[in-house]
């Protein structure tokens, strides 16, 4: 019996130990080692996350010097304050000339968190060049101005001339805008002049415009003859006397030589041996030639003796 219970012990031992190892096996150690791999992974996603945003964050870093760098590159300055009567001291100073009328409203005054901006309502006449040259600089000084609704539409003008008392036509223009002026910038917008860098001239618009698109190529009203010139259309060739051609209208008499301005256009020539003077005019647009012949008889009665009558060539 004794010798039976000194051999079950042992077996019994074996069993626990087989059973042990078997659940250390099979159950604990699995689990602590699938803790540990989940544990693993999780620091190289916690390492590979952490090398992403160093990554990121040098880009940003790089993103944000390139923007400061453009930044500090502006041409644009926006002032801490802007007096409206300072603004309209400007506006007045690039209207000085040619601008027949100029009338500017202060519509109001916005304030944002970005920045502040006084805005005007601006109806003018003026030259298309005079209008060109304002919006131009307006557009492209330092001042940070911004224009919308531009309205352009042609208008004649009529003035007196003062040495013939007669209206004078002039071809303008009417245009109106709103204009915003900006000032009050956050943080990092106001600048100085003297720290914004000078623009070649060469990246800006044209200063002057290339074509008057409001200027009538072709018109159906003249202009009036505010100059009190010679108007061939009306006047009659009375005498031509060597190079020099004498017209009648109504009373008054005008003496031309070849070149000589004439209501809408020029003497071209003046040929005394065919009795002829050849005028270009151009009546609204429309370019024409005409040779005037004084009549035969008052040619006849215009000669007299010592007086020799040349061709047109014949200098």
């Amino acid at each position: 019996m004794r010798h039976f219970i000194n051999t079950l012990v042992p077996l019994a031992w074996l069993v626990v130990v087989v059973v042990v190892g078997n659940y250390l096996t099979r159950v604990s150690q699995p689990a602590k080692l699938q803790a540990i791999e989940d544990t693993i992974k999780l620091a190289s996603l916690q390492q590979a996350e952490v090398s992403q945003l160093l990554v990121e964050h040098a880009e940003s870093l790089e993103m944000a010097e390139a923007s400061l760098a453009k930044w500090n590159t502006r041409y644009k300055d926006v002032p801490v304050d802007l007096n409206t009567a300072d603004m309209i001291l400007y506006l007045e100073d690039l209207t000085s000339q040619g601008f027949e009328r100029f009338d500017v409203d202060l519509e109001g005054t916005t304030n944002t968190p970005e920045f502040s901006y006084h805005t005007f309502d601006i109806r003018a006449t003026a030259y298309f060049s005079n209008m060109y040259h304002f919006v131009w600089h307006i557009e492209n000084n330092r001042e940070f101005y911004r224009i919308s609704d531009l309205t352009v539409r042609y208008k004649p003008v009529y003035k007196e001339n003062r040495s013939t008392q007669k209206p004078r036509r002039y071809d303008m223009v009417d245009f109106s805008f709103q204009l915003d002026a900006y000032f009050a910038g956050r943080d990092g917008i106001s600048a100085a002049d003297s720290v914004l860098v000078p623009v070649p001239r060469s990246l800006l618009p044209r200063h002057s415009p290339s074509h008057n698109s409001f200027f009538p190529v072709v018109r159906t009203d003249l202009p009036p003859n505010d100059e009190l010139l010679l108007d061939v259309e009306r006047a009659q060739l009375v005498s031509i006397v060597g190079r020099r051609a004498v017209f009648d209208d109504d009373g008054f008499q005008y003496v031309v030589e070849e070149g000589d301005r004439i209501y809408l256009g020029t003497v071209v020539a003046i040929d005394p041996a065919n009795a002829r003077v050849r005028v270009r005019l151009n009546k609204g647009g429309k370019a024409m030639v005409f040779d005037l012949a004084m009549d035969v008889q008052q040619l006849d009665n215009a000669q007299r003796p010592g007086v020799q009558m040349q061709p047109v060539d014949g200098r």
